[in-house]
């Protein structure tokens, strides 16, 4: 009976943080297979190492933590080129703008710490607080550097 439990706590918390998981990857990744392999391995870490989550702070935080490692780890692994196709881009960025492709142009300008921070806190929904402990930056660090941006991200937009 206790495994049936244990199997689906991790069922439950594939479902619900699945889909979080593989958008920030592929936000940092640009890659969908890539981001299938981390948003896996993620899971996988979780199942056998769950007893390393000491609570200090949210599961989603946690697994968000475990997968900002993994993708940088990979990054400089393999050294994978940051290129994307337009449409692969509506998998991490899902935005109303009538004018996605210049939008979507804007992104792939930032760098990956620029990106990586305006998907935390637009598209995650994150605190700064929150971003904070994900990325191991100070408060005041994540404020400044979203701040310098979102002002770069305006500056391509009104540019186009």
């Amino acid at each position: 009976m206790k495994t049936i439990l244990i199997h689906k706590q991790y069922r439950d918390i594939y479902k619900e943080y699945s889909a979080d998981i593989f958008r920030y990857a592929f936000s940092l990744l640009k890659n969908r297979e890539d981001a299938e392999d981390v948003m896996h391995e993620v899971f996988l870490k979780y199942m056998d190492n769950n007893q390393s989550y000491k609570q200090e702070c949210s599961i989603k935080t946690w697994l968000l933590i475990l997968t900002r490692n993994k993708c940088y780890n990979l990054l400089s692994q393999r050294k994978i080129r940051q290129s994307v196709d337009a449409d692969d881009m509506e998998v991490a960025y899902r935005s109303d703008f009538d004018d996605k492709i210049s939008l979507n142009e804007a992104l792939l300008t930032l760098s990956p710490e620029e990106n990586e921070l305006l998907y935390l806190k637009e598209y995650g929904g994150f605190s700064y607080v929150e971003i904070g402990e994900i990325t191991g930056l100070s408060l005041s660090n994540v404020k400044i550097k979203l701040f310098r941006t979102r002002n770069l991200l305006k500056k391509l937009l009104l540019e186009e």
